[in-house]
């Protein structure tokens, strides 16, 4: 579902940035959402040493339980915390 967001801008702001959608031939609508996605795009970081997009798929498995524990296979068995010593609420 979309999220409709509202903001102010002085009037500078504005003035140039409906001057570059004019250029682009593009409606505040969609420079918002380029603006957006281009934040979020360089927002998001991926770690290159990553060992999932290092391996390098083989298509097949001895493991029959690969779908189900393939996250401890590529990065080890994660601790659980003793249910004992965790404080009741």
């Amino acid at each position: 579902m979309a999220k409709v967001v509202q903001t102010d801008l002085e009037e500078d702001e504005y003035m140039l940035f409906t001057e570059l959608l004019h250029k682009q031939r593009l409606s505040i609508r969609e420079g918002l959402r380029l603006a957006v996605n281009r934040m979020v795009k360089e927002g998001v970081k991926v770690d290159p040493k990553d060992p999932f997009l290092n391996h390098k798929p083989t298509g097949r498995s001895s493991l029959g339980d690969l779908s189900k524990r393939h996250d401890e296979y590529l990065y080890g068995r994660k601790r659980r915390r003793d249910s004992s010593s965790t404080p009741a609420l």
